[in-house]
C-alpha cells in the first residue's frame, strides 16, 4: 500500500481539486483524523493548497 500522503497526491493529480470528505471517502483504509493530519502537514509545507469554498466546504 502507498503511504497516505502519496495516495492523497495521486488522488489530486488524477481528479483535480476536491473537498476533504471526497479524500476521506477515496481512502477508506485511513481514518478521517489521519487524512486530516496528512493534509494539514502537506498544506504547511506547500505540497497542497487549501481553499474554503463556503461556510463548511
Amino acid at each position: 500500500m502507498m503511504p497516505l500522503e502519496a495516495a492523497i497526491i495521486e488522488l489530486l493529480r488524477n481528479g483535480g481539486p476536491c473537498c476533504l470528505d471526497d479524500v476521506v471517502a477515496y481512502l477508506p483504509n485511513f481514518s478521517w483524523g489521519e487524512v486530516f493530519g496528512a493534509i494539514d502537514r502537506m498544506s504547511r509545507d506547500g505540497r497542497v493548497l487549501l481553499h474554503q469554498l463556503g461556510y463548511s466546504t
